[in-house]
């Protein structure tokens, strides 16, 4: 196997961090040598050095190799730095308390939305809500909320790509979506209902962007399970939401 130019020890190690992120169950040598594009002895030189360093744990018995401590850490020191996202924390606790329902932050990555902080309410809902976890834009209130603020261009560029649906009630036409998008854009937030997660609503809104800004936009949303909340009651925390993307706004400013 001949390694592709510029291919150099640090880029292979971090795509092999990149491959065990993606099984979080953990992988062998040689699945993680496959699924990253090198050499078994490569992988497992590189693997060896990154669990002498802790960035991956080995499991002797399954003989695989995991995401280690250190990632966490890295985790940990990114939310605290300027370019994390551990301002939005304070207000979306308070969002929360006041609602009673999980307040959840995601940015657009490609066509997927990774979340990126997320606060529990009382009502302790058992949400796809892991800091993470990514899901398609075209299923989520935050996606929505999010793509309804690009430019035309990159909008239709979404809309062109791979539209799976996640549930049975998962928006997957182009044109519907086109619209939903727009009326998102004109009201300034954004709603799904049982589109990402059977039983599961919620309501987004993107967090106001500072012109030049070049952090990736964020939207925060509010989950709510269906038995619980009606759509009624939970477009009544709208007002409550927006006001929170604002502070969010005034803080990350």
């Amino acid at each position: 196997m001949t390694a592709p130019p510029g291919d150099d020890m640090l880029s292979r190690g971090l795509r092999l961090l990149t491959v065990l992120a993606d099984n979080p169950s953990g992988l062998g040598v040689s699945a993680a040598a496959r699924i990253a594009g090198l050499p078994v002895s490569s992988a497992h030189r590189l693997l060896g050095r990154l669990a002498s360093e802790r960035f991956v744990a080995y499991d002797e018995d399954t003989r695989r190799y995991a995401l280690g401590v250190r990632v966490l850490e890295f985790s940990r020191g990114f939310q605290r730095s300027p370019a994390g996202y551990s301002a939005a924390a304070d207000p979306m606790r308070r969002l929360a308390a006041r609602t009673g329902l999980p307040a959840i932050a995601g940015i657009l990555d490609g066509d997927e939305v990774l979340l990126v902080l997320s606060v529990q309410g009382s009502q302790h809902l058992q949400l796809r809500s892991a800091e993470g976890t990514r899901n398609p834009w075209h299923a989520t209130s935050m996606g929505k909320a999010l793509v309804s603020t690009l430019p035309p261009a990159e909008i239709e560029t979404l809309l062109a790509g791979e539209l799976a649906p996640t549930t049975s009630r998962t928006l997957t036409d182009p044109e519907v979506l086109r619209g939903e998008v727009a009326r998102v854009r004109a009201r300034g937030w954004a709603e799904v209902d049982e589109e990402n997660e059977v039983g599961v609503r919620s309501v987004a809104a993107a967090v106001p962007h500072a012109d030049g800004s070049r952090r990736p936009r964020m939207a925060v949303s509010l989950g709510a399970a269906v038995v619980l909340t009606s759509r009624e009651e939970l477009h009544a925390y709208v007002p409550a939401l927006l006001a929170c993307t604002e502070e969010i706004a005034s803080l990350l400013a």
